[in-house]
């Protein structure tokens, strides 16, 4: 299931895996992505994985079209997981897809992560808002 969490930028769009993934929780996700598009030319994404389920052939083909749609409008995507072989999945996919950069943290590393996800795309203006990250970082751990 993927829940969307507090963004720590309005250029981003956050969200949480814990286990499937079918087309009832893609959509919401995939809804927020087009809104963020509609203020920004280009967003990133956060995902903190509590756990990796399987995922429905019809919501995989749905998020492939949609990704190759927006190829170039993804800046970021920051993935928190303790699982160290989405570690190493992470380090593969940068040598397939190299319009997005997209980096693992630890859940140590979550405040790192937001901080790094929430930097300003290439070309754009900073948020006008300097405690958005920090903000959003106090509400998720609330959560």
């Amino acid at each position: 299931m993927l829940t969307l969490l507090k963004s720590p930028a309005d250029h981003v769009v956050a969200l949480r895996l814990e286990g499937s993934i079918d087309q009832a929780s893609l959509a919401p996700v995939i809804r927020e992505c087009d809104e963020r598009l509609a203020r920004h030319e280009r967003i990133s994404l956060l995902v903190e994985i509590e756990r990796f389920g399987l995922i429905t052939p019809a919501a995989l083909l749905n998020d492939i079209g949609y990704a190759l749609r927006h190829l170039g409008d993804f800046e970021r995507e920051a993935i928190i997981s303790k699982a160290e072989w989405l570690r190493h999945v992470t380090e593969f996919s940068k040598h397939l897809v190299r319009s997005i950069e997209v980096r693992h943290f630890s859940p140590a590393e979550r405040e790192a992560a937001y901080a790094w996800v929430a930097e300003s795309p290439r070309g754009s203006t900073p948020s006008t808002d300097p405690h958005a990250s920090a903000e959003a970082r106090h509400q998720h751990d609330e959560a």
